[in-house]
């Protein structure tokens, strides 16, 4: 008989028969390894997305961290190699348990360092650790509070970002460079270069869940510069970074006695190491061959004693703390301030120096603008455009 004639009479047999015990078990088996195939393929797909959206967040934050930091660097005029020792020139920061100093930035016009360290994660920060920053905070426009830039004590500490690994790795740097903290981590660490305007900077962050099987790690590095100053301006005082050829040129000025006042006479001095430099202001003087590290300090003085009610005013960069004087470099802003009496403003003094109400000069040169008439601000005729000095830094042949 051929099977296609049995199977109509098994099914007229065992119609009313019901399942056997060894079909439900099988049918049950089927249904569980169905189910726990479908459940595995979701707990798989749904861990998938998370190391993806995991991978995705530390991406995002460890290229905007070292994007922020390397564009901090740039206004820079030195990367300590030495972030360690470098710690000593920032008497109000105190470094955290545990901490880790990696990256000691020192910025032009900020009385200390801005530093970068880690240490373990704490509080709503993921682990293991985690990145700070101390110095002095921005403003809406990515500039520093001007409150800020002469006060460290104001300075804080913000986190720059969580999820740093800590494993520990000393960093690879080329020849004749030097890693700024040789215990530093695989997290974050820097590598200097020779005379210290260049850094180059590894990031590295991992995220663990016990549900995976792998860490998510991701690593990222650049390089940056800070600004190729041929200066440093401290305390208002002007330093050669290398052996340099300095050129002082008063580019103008107007002071009078009162409203329509006679014109009260500015004489001009400069001090090399605190020693007065012979200078006909008449016309531009170039001092050749200056030695890195020289200081230079510029003086006006207002009349003589004997015009205008006794006046005989002098400021200088002596006087860290005058608000008589302002040094200004490149990018920075022009004082808004209405001139009294109608005289010139800065602008005028300023002429080919200003562009959208920025000082527009090269990064080797500054500006002085001076008030030779009053001490208090809130005077009409405080307008610090008394006398306009331009000092041009250029590199020794």
């Amino acid at each position: 008989m051929k099977l296609t004639n049995l199977l109509p009479l098994i099914r007229k047999n065992n119609y009313h028969n019901g399942a056997t015990l060894i079909e439900l078990l099988l049918g049950s088996s089927l249904s569980s390894f169905v189910v726990g195939l479908a459940g595995w393929g979701l707990v798989h797909s749904t861990t998938l997305d998370q190391k993806a959206s995991a991978k995705g967040d530390i991406q995002y934050n460890s290229n905007r961290a070292l994007e922020f930091i390397a564009d901090e660097v740039k206004l820079g005029t030195k990367i300590e190699s030495d972030a360690v020792g470098a710690l000593s020139e920032a008497p109000d920061f105190t470094l955290p348990n545990g901490a880790k100093p990696i990256l000691v930035v020192q910025v032009q016009g900020l009385e200390q360092p801005v530093i970068y360290y880690t240490k373990q994660a704490e509080g709503i920060w993921d682990g293991p650790y985690m990145m700070e920053r101390w110095g002095p905070d921005f403003n809406a426009e990515g500039e520093y509070y001007p409150t800020q830039i002469n006060d460290p004590k104001t300075w804080k500490a913000h986190v720059v970002m969580d999820r740093i690994d800590d494993t520990p790795e000393t960093p690879n740097c080329p020849r004749d460079w030097r890693a700024s903290n040789s215990n530093s981590t695989r997290g974050f660490n820097a590598c200097v270069n020779p005379n210290e305007k260049l850094v180059k900077l590894n990031i590295a962050t991992t995220v663990d869940n016990k549900t995976w099987q792998n860490n998510v790690n991701y690593q990222v590095e650049t390089m940056a510069f800070a600004r190729s100053s041929m200066f440093t301006i401290i305390s208002k005082k002007l330093i050669p970074n290398t052996p340099s050829d300095i050129t002082f040129e008063v580019l103008g000025g107007e002071i009078t006695c009162g409203t329509g006042g006679g014109n009260i006479p500015v004489q001009t001095n400069l001090y090399i190491n605190e020693n007065k430099q012979t200078w006909n202001t008449n016309s531009a003087l170039t001092l050749p061959n200056q030695a890195a590290g020289t200081t230079f300090d510029v003086e006006s003085i207002s009349g003589d004693g004997s015009i205008c009610n006794g006046l005989g005013m002098t400021v200088s960069t002596t006087d860290e703390n005058t608000s008589q004087l302002q040094v200004l470099v490149n990018g920075d802003d022009v004082p808004n301030i209405t001139p009294f009496a109608n005289q010139n403003t800065i602008d005028f003094f300023l002429q080919q120096y200003v562009e959208n109400g920025k000082i527009k000069i090269a990064e080797n040169q500054a500006i002085y603008l001076f008030e030779l008439g009053v001490t208090n601000q809130n005077s009409p005729a405080f307008d610090l455009q008394d006398n306009v000095v331009l000092a041009t830094v250029e590199p020794s042949n």
